[in-house]
Order: C-alpha cells, then structure tokens, then sequence
C-alpha cells in the first residue's frame, strides 16, 4: 500500500481545490514558456515535468472524490460552522466590553485584558488558545454582561463555543489521519501541487529580479483571493488594547 505523505495531507486540507488547479495550470504556462530562466534559479526542467505530473495527480483525485469525501467535508464544514460561533460570541463580547468596563472599573479588568497576541483568523488553535487567556477576565464581568448576552452568562456562552470548536476540531483531526485512503490521497496531491506553485512562484521572482512586471505574473492570487471569500471576518488586530 501506498504510504500517505501526512505533511502534505496537512498541506492540501482546507484548501480551495478547483483553484488550487487553476492556479496550478497557469503556473505550469509559464514555467514552460520561461523555463532557461528558471533553470538558473532552482526549478529545472524535471521540476516542470514533475509539476505537470502534480497536476495531473490532482485532477485525478479530485474527479474520483465524490464518492468519499463526504463524511471529511461534513468534518470539515463542521469546524468552520464552529469558528463562525466563536467568531460571533467575540463580536458581541466586543460590542459589549466598552460599556461593561467603563461602568465597572473597580473589576480589575481593562481593555487591554482583551489584547490579542496575534491575529486569530481561523486558526482553530489560536483561537482556542485566546479562549482560554480571556475566560477568566470575561467570569470575572459575568453580571456586568449578562444584560449584553440576553441574561445569560457570558462564561458559559465562552464554554459553549470553546467546546464545540475544540470537538469539531478533534474529529476533523481524526478523519484527517485515518479518514478513506481515497480522501486523504485527495489531500495529498493538492498539497504535493501546493508546494509546488510556492516553489515556481519563488524560482519566478528570483528569475525575473529586475522584471517587476514579470515578477508579478509568479503568483498565487487566485487562491489567496478564494481564500479571501471564505474568512472574510477575519481581520483582527495584531495586538493592542482593542478586543477582537
């Protein structure tokens, strides 16, 4: 049996397959029409076929996933459905905390409570991570809150979004390394094409230093545009006083 290269598995789950190829195709046109250039910057000729041949892998996988992808989707689906939960309880929770602090400054709590470390995104584990930082301070504003959470405790709404995203994210884990071979050979071939798109665009910029217009042409706009759409709340602070 085939190993299953879990790297790249971790690579290729969540992203935007079909762009992902597209994104995939257009690189491959201009590793052919450049590839001289390319050759002296650390993508030769083997790398292109090998490029092609990702591609193809890929497209393969992905014509065939119909009939075994879908307890992975539903595990997928279910841990972004759980991140939109937290992501709204933070939105109210921010919404409230001005008020809730300003009326309530002898709590010990300020804004600053609320600083996040780094921007959480959707990154299960950085958010559950921010989860547990902030519970203590949000137990402490429970009555204060409670007429922002239509009377009930912010404590445990904070526990009710925190389980869910930590079960979604276990299950999600769990389908990752021992989900249908077909799936997770799915995933590994569109990281395996991944990697690739990150290592012509590299070889491309490098290539055309002096090129701005052509440097630019090495990209991955596509899928960073298609991610774009799906975390489209996700532009949180770096840092600082200010919640998310």
């Amino acid at each position: 049996m085939t190993t299953i290269d879990q790297r790249l598995v971790r690579k290729g789950q969540g992203q935007p397959r079909d762009v992902v190829l597209q994104q995939a195709r257009v690189l491959l046109d201009l590793a052919n029409q450049h590839q001289a250039m390319l050759a002296n910057h650390g993508w030769d000729s083997a790398d292109t076929t090998r490029f092609s041949s990702s591609i193809q892998a890929a497209e393969i996988s992905q014509g065939g996933r119909a009939a075994t992808h879908s307890d992975a989707e539903h595990s997928t689906h279910a841990e972004q459905a759980a991140i939109d939960a937290v992501k709204a309880f933070l939105r109210r929770l921010r919404s409230a905390l001005p008020r809730a602090l300003r009326d309530n400054p002898n709590m010990g709590i300020s804004a600053n409570t609320f600083a996040v470390d780094e921007p959480l995104r959707r990154s299960t584990p950085t958010i559950i991570a921010y989860l547990i930082k902030i519970r203590s301070a949000v137990m402490t504003l429970d009555g204060p809150l409670k007429k922002y959470f239509a009377g009930k405790t912010a404590s445990a709404e904070l526990d009710a979004v925190k389980t869910a995203l930590e079960t979604a994210d276990t299950e999600q884990e769990a389908m990752r390394t021992t989900g249908p071979v077909e799936t997770q050979a799915l995933y590994e071939a569109v990281g395996r094409l991944v990697e690739d798109i990150e290592d012509v665009i590299r070889a491309g910029k490098s290539a055309f230093d002096g090129d701005s217009a052509m440097r630019a042409r090495f990209n991955k706009d596509l899928i960073l545009r298609a991610r774009r759409t799906r975390k489209n709340d996700s532009s949180e602070p770096s840092g600082g006083a200010t919640p998310p």
